[in-house]
Formats: C-alpha cells, structure tokens, sequence
C-alpha cells in the first residue's frame, strides 16, 4: 500500500465515506483513515440481545431517498437495498395516531378526521411546494451556506403565506399555531419538525425554517439494517479504487508551507508506513473538538484565528441521544390501531407530548435542563420489523428501539458524571418503558430483554461524538446554518465534513458539500454522472409505484 494520496479524508463515518466516493469516483486518489475497527459509528447495525435479531444501535431513519447522492453514488448497485412503505411515518397518542403516506389523498383523509381544513392547508403547501422541492434542498440544504442562501431560507415562508420578516422574527411554535387549528396536527407536525434537525423549532427565525423544511425529509428502511448504507458505501469508494483504513488512529496532521501536507498515524497502529502524504487536501470528518487537537490549535490559531475560535468555542451538549433498546416476544400492538390499523405498519411512529400546552412548555423546560420533567415527552421509536422481515426472527422476536435527545450537563444531578449512575439512567430508561406501556398497553408482557446507552455510552463508542452528540456539533442559535464549521475554510488545502451544513445525518449531505468544495477546488467537479438532483429517484420511485 502506498502512503502517498491526493486527498486524506480522517474519520470514516457515513458523510466521510461518502464524500471520499465522490472524491474518488471524480479521479481523486483518495485515503480515509479511522481510528475504530468499523467504520460508520453511528449507523451500527448489531444483534444485541443475541438472538437473531438486527438492531440499529443509534441512526435509525434513513433519510437517503431525498438525497442526490443515491443516485450519482448509485447505491443501489452496490447493495443498499431500500423499502419504500406506503406509510411513510406518524404520530402515536395511547388513543390515536396521525399516519402519513406518500399519497397526499390518504394523508388528507387522516389529517381531516382532526380538521379538514387543516387537512386543506397541509396538502395544498405539498402541491404548492413538491414540484420546488428538488430546487430548494439543492439551495437550501444540499449546498455549502451562503448570505444569500440565509436570505433564501427565510423567502421560503411564500409558500404559507409569509414574508421574509414574519419567518426572521417567528419560531416553529408560533407557524404552526397560525396555520393550523387543531391541537392534535400541531403536536404532530411540531414533532417532526423537532426531528428534522435543521435546526430548534423553538428559536425565532430558524425554527420557522426548521418547520418548513422538515417536510422536505424523505425516508426509507434500509433493508437488513442501516449499517447496509455503510457497507454500500465502503464498496463504492474501494470499487472505484479508494484505500481504506481501519485500526488506524491519526496522531497528528502535518502541515508545509502553511498548509496541510497529511497525517501521522499513531505509533501503535498496525501500518509500517506511519506517514500518509495528502499532495492536495486534508478533509476532516472529526467533530471540531477533536479535530482542533489533531490539526495542532496553535497551529490553526496562527492561520485562522476566527477558526481557531469556532473550535474552541463549538458546542456539543444540545443534541445528545439516550435510547432504550428492546427485544419483544411478538411485534408490539400499539393501543391506537382502533383509530388506523396502519400504524401497525408504520416504521416511524413518533411520540410527541399529551397536549398542545404540553409540548410549548416542553422547550422551555428543555433549556432549562430539567432533564426528568422532560423524559420521554417527545421521542422518536423504531419499529422495522413491521416492514423489514429481516428484522424478524425464526421464532417471531422482534425489535423496539425509544430514542429521545435529553439535556446533557446534568447540573441538577452533579453533572456529566451522573450519566455512568444506574440509580438515575435506570429511571429514565423505566420511563420509557412506562411511556411504550401507555402507548401499546401489553408492551412488558411482550419484553423479551431490554437495554439502553446514554450520551456517554454513545460518546465511548465514537470518540469524535464529544459528549455522545451524534451530529458533529449544535445545530441552533450560533451554530445555526452560517454559524457551522466552514466546509471550504479559509486555509488552502483543508475542508471539513463534519460540523457543516448540513448535519451529518443519512441523507448524507455534509459529505456531499464538502466534495462538492473540495472537487470544485481541484477542477475535477464536473462530472456527468454528478448530476442527480434531491428527490428526483424518490419521486421516480413512489410514480412507478402509483398510488391508491
């Protein structure tokens, strides 16, 4: 193996491996390096209860369908199979639910049992918006951020009505208590949208963008598992020629000339060759944290100030995930399903607060790191083995997974430190329990096994997760669009991938930025097979389909 590359990607998580594809599809000689003994950290794919049965031990919606990159990566061709269900997701109360299809006509059915005109406003914004779609994610998401991307974004409430002013100077709550009338939709959409991450749905400005853009969102099941994405990916990058490493720990990068010039392996990593020479770019896909310690702050801070302050000052305690895990002896009946029998089919289904008052106070109490008067208000729950027969085992067990973000500094319970005490995770983990039990009465008969990880765990599993945050960094207040790490930095020679815009989630689109930076900077950007547009496969896929 060589030890000499065009670009040297560190960090081998799902938006780095995809931008070293792109990379190295474009005729790039690419190198992405990891530190653990697996790549993509955060979308595991593991038997856990050991029983058969996969388990998505942390991302688990995929949100790959509204991607460009599916297409020019051509996914599909290297293994990643994806179900499309006709329920696309919902929301869960113990007596109802509100379920979504890629048929606007049957969510409008669904939506008008609460209100038919707020059945109206909601799908006649779909038929306002759909065919701008591919236009805006291109814009708003799938694009490094600019002013006049900010400026984009807030024209973006034309399409309910509002001007740029309303959208700056409203939140998410507000919107949706002006455009809707029944508690029931605003709950359900206010959820979805608090899902998205595209920001806090409770700040002015961008939690009225948030709200718009989180029904850009397109999902799919990966089948067999979300680590499929990942295996899908890895066989792309090494087809098209790209070297791989795992076990390979970056102690340092090098810098020449007032840029980076590679990386320097850790003595006690199994390659010979300790240093990897990066003749063009060094991409670093490591939460900015980690990544100040491994390009040198000082280093950075003689180039960069404004950079070297970003790093310093980047915040990673706002979006931090503890799951409950479990195994059931049959698939979960959720207590709804009089309502609609097809959330019985939903992969999806979200819970999200018991009243309208409920939820506004939530985000209040959120800020307020009142973790237990916040646990499991808002959650979302993964339900794959109602359309994923892989998820299934021989003797019918299957899976649950309650994953809900809670605050992080625990300052009420002596801080972090609280995290690794079971007499605190283990109530929150029970109220989780009690939380399924009232939504599927019945559930703890059916549990099989169960267990949890907290941010803490989350963070011992992925280094780069700094306090078990899963998106590279807050994606709110200063940390909101413009606010990210600078895919493009002002440094030749070096980019990010991690802590952009957009956050690193399974639509893959900070991998996609920052080859599209790096690609543009190294004149190997057009490409004709670099030309797939968001939703354009999605839309293909659900026509050829048809709808009931």
């Amino acid at each position: 193996m060589g030890h000499d590359f065009d670009v040297v990607i560190v960090g081998a998580g799902i938006n780095g491996l995809a931008c070293g594809c792109y990379l190295q599809k474009a005729g790039l000689d690419v190198a992405v390096v990891e530190k653990r003994n697996e790549c993509g950290p955060f979308a595991l794919t593991e038997d856990i209860f050991s029983c058969g049965v996969p388990v998505d031990t942390h991302a688990g919606v995929c949100f790959i369908t509204m991607s460009p990159v599916w297409g020019d990566l051509e996914l599909g061709e290297y293994g990643l199979d994806l179900i499309l269900p006709e329920v696309a997701a919902g929301t869960i109360w113990p007596d109802r639910n509100l379920i979504y299809y890629y048929d606007p006509a049957r969510t409008w059915e669904q939506i008008s049992r609460y209100s038919k005109d707020d059945a109206d406003t909601f799908v006649e914004f779909l038929a306002r918006i759909g065919g701008d779609l591919p236009e805006i994610l291109s814009r708003a998401v799938f694009a490094p951020p600019t002013e006049e991307g900010e400026d984009y974004l807030f024209s973006l409430g034309k399409y309910i009505g509002f001007g740029e002013h309303d959208m700056r100077t409203m939140n998410g709550v507000e919107l949706l208590d002006l455009i809707y009338e029944n508690d029931y939709v605003k709950m359900s959409m206010l959820g979805i949208a608090d899902i998205g991450v595209f920001g806090d749905p409770a700040e002015k400005g961008e939690g009225a963008v948030m709200t718009l853009l989180a029904w850009a969102l397109g999902i799919a099941v990966p089948r067999g598992g979300m680590h499929n994405l990942v295996h899908a990916l890895v066989r792309c990058f090494r087809h098209h020629g790209g070297t791989l490493m795992l076990n390979a720990p970056v102690a340092e990068v090098t810098w020449q000339g007032g840029r980076p010039a590679g990386v320097v392996l850790e003595e006690y990593s199994p390659y010979p060759d300790k240093e990897l020479t990066a003749r063009q770019a060094v991409v670093m896909h490591a939460s900015p944290p980690v990544a100040s310690t491994l390009l040198g702050a000082d280093k950075v801070d003689e180039l960069d100030h404004s950079l070297r302050r970003r790093m310093r000052d980047w915040d990673m305690t706002g979006h931090c995930a503890f799951t409950s895990y479990y195994l059931l002896d049959t698939p979960i009946e959720w207590g709804s399903k009089a309502w609609n029998p097809d959330v019985q089919q939903c992969a999806y289904p979200l819970r999200a607060w018991d009243s309208w008052d409920h939820a506004s106070r939530f985000f209040q109490r959120a800020k307020n790191e009142e973790l237990l008067s916040v646990a499991a208000d808002v959650g979302e729950i993964y339900n794959m083995g109602c359309v994923d027969p892989s998820r299934v085992s021989p003797d019918g067990k299957t899976a649950v997974v309650f994953e809900v973000e809670y605050p992080m500094n625990l300052r009420r319970h002596g801080g972090m430190q609280a995290w690794d005490e079971r007499a605190l995770t283990d109530r929150l983990h029970e109220r989780h329990t009690e939380c399924l039990e009232e939504l599927a009465p019945g559930t703890r008969g059916r549990i099989a096994a169960s267990t949890y990880f907290t941010p803490i765990d989350n963070w011992r599993r992925n280094p780069s997760a700094v306090f078990g945050h899963e998106l590279g960094g807050d994606v709110s207040g200063p940390q909101w669009y413009l606010g990210r790490m600078p895919a493009r930095t002002s440094i030749e020679g070096l980019y990010f991938s991690q802590g952009i815009w957009p956050a690193s989630l399974t639509h893959l689109g900070s991998g996609y930025v920052a080859a599209g930076c790096v690609a543009e900077d190294l004149g190997v950007r057009e490409q004709p097979w670099w030309d797939h547009r968001p939703m354009e496969l999605m839309y293909e896929l659900i026509a050829g389909r048809g709808s009931r």
